[in-house]
């Protein structure tokens, strides 16, 4: 039933936009055009509403339509869905559901004629009429924008800001934007690649997203997908939900390849990378907060703070906070430095991770990752590790249905 209501508010409010009532004194024939084409459809007005011969529409569109002299209905299979009309009556049927329509459609000289609105939400147009030109335009959902829908959401993988998400994006009144821009990275690229699987639009100015990204680069092949809804706010697109669906990495096939390279002409400096990055872990291990500190990148820690709300948010804070509370430990085994850039260096090792509380054993595992560092201050700091030995499929691959009835009336 609330479905039902959501579409018949939707098709209710179609008629009442302004700009189509200004046509109600036009004495002329309307030239439309559908995205950005004349046609040879003539649309004509009464009371202030604009109509269009809905057979010849509907077939324009490449869809069939048909009317019944018994059943004085008049039909049209757009898609896999059938509708049907009772202009004497005032009603639209399709899928099993029926729609009051305030304004229902006209028949002059044999010919039906529907109100423009319906006829543009049921093929999925958008559709405004200048007065002055006594044009009407229609535009297929989604017409012109694929290269900004594809610059969000590669911006939204590669250089995240909250200003890619809609205002009422759940996340949004809790993140911010980085006060510290970071080093750009040295590790190179081999293939990037943003592939949108599917694209269904909802309304003008509503869609929804199926995405596969590729980031393959020396260190590490990526593969993620993502599922986006997006919607357009201040004639902009933005991210209104987003969760990801699935994600598998891999190691280059080459990787041997690139650890004997480094091994073999700066055998030196990977030995420092190592050394640095196990100084990290045993004061880590050992609950040294100075030397911790050391040994961790200034740029993660002048970012982790410049971005905290308050001082209980603080790197030192949190750090100082879990030596006292509780008992971490990581060891490090089969370490091997697979990138060795000027400041960004790359270490492929196994972890073991514990966690004790109260001398009590809570957590353990043991996993395959890559280990991020930066060089700063005279030496290597650690920064980051990924568990590429994580792969997950998300079963459930669909988003909460999210209806906006008005979308399309903000256009125009």
């Amino acid at each position: 039933m609330q479905k039902k209501m959501l579409v018949f508010f939707l098709v209710v409010g179609l008629i009442s936009i302004p700009s189509l009532a200004n046509a109600q004194n036009n004495k002329e024939s309307i030239q439309l055009y559908v995205n950005e084409k004349p046609t040879d459809i003539k649309l004509m007005t009464k009371s202030g509403t604009v109509y269009v011969p809905f057979r010849e529409f509907i077939q324009l569109m490449g869809y069939q339509a048909d009317y019944s002299v018994v059943d004085r209905e008049i039909s049209a299979k757009i898609g896999n869905s059938t509708f049907i009309f009772l202009p004497d009556d005032g009603y639209i049927s399709g899928s099993g559901d029926y729609y009051e329509l305030q304004r229902p459609g006209i028949q002059i000289d044999g010919k039906f004629y529907l109100p423009i609105r319906y006829a543009a939400w049921l093929t999925k147009h958008s559709v405004k009429y200048d007065q002055k030109s006594n044009t009407a335009w229609m535009l297929q959902y989604g017409y012109g924008q694929e290269k900004e829908i594809l610059d969000l959401i590669t911006t939204y993988d590669r250089a995240f800001t909250v200003k890619l998400l809609a205002s009422d994006h759940i996340q949004r009144s809790y993140l911010t934007d980085s006060k510290i821009t970071l080093p750009e990275s040295e590790i190179p690229d081999r293939i990037y690649n943003v592939d949108i699987t599917s694209i269904t639009y909802e309304s003008a100015n509503q869609a929804l997203l199926y995405v596969t990204y590729i980031h393959n680069n020396q260190v590490i092949n990526d593969q993620h997908e993502v599922v986006f809804r997006i919607i357009k706010e201040d004639n902009q697109w933005k991210i209104l939900q987003d969760r990801y669906l699935s994600s598998n990495t891999t190691l280059p096939e080459d990787i041997d390849k690139s650890v004997n390279i480094i091994k073999e002409n700066f055998n030196d400096e990977q030995q420092s990378v190592l050394s640095d990055l196990r100084t990290y872990y045993r004061a880590y291990n050992q609950e040294d907060f100075d030397l911790t500190y050391k040994y961790t990148s200034p740029f993660d820690i002048a970012r982790m703070n410049a971005d905290t709300v308050d001082e209980w948010r603080t790197w030192e804070h949190i750090t100082r906070a879990s030596f006292e509370y509780g008992d971490t430990t990581y060891r490090i085994s089969n370490e091997r430095v697979v990138f060795l850039g000027e400041k960004q260096a790359v270490v492929h090792a196994t972890l073991e991770w514990s966690y004790f509380s109260e001398k009590i054993e809570q957590n353990r595992s043991i996993y395959e990752a890559l280990i991020y560092l930066d060089y700063a201050n005279g030496h290597w700091n650690y920064s980051y590790d990924n568990d590429i030995s994580a792969n997950d499929e998300d079963t459930n691959r669909t988003l909460t249905e999210i209806h906006f009835p008005e979308l399309d009336l903000e256009s125009d």
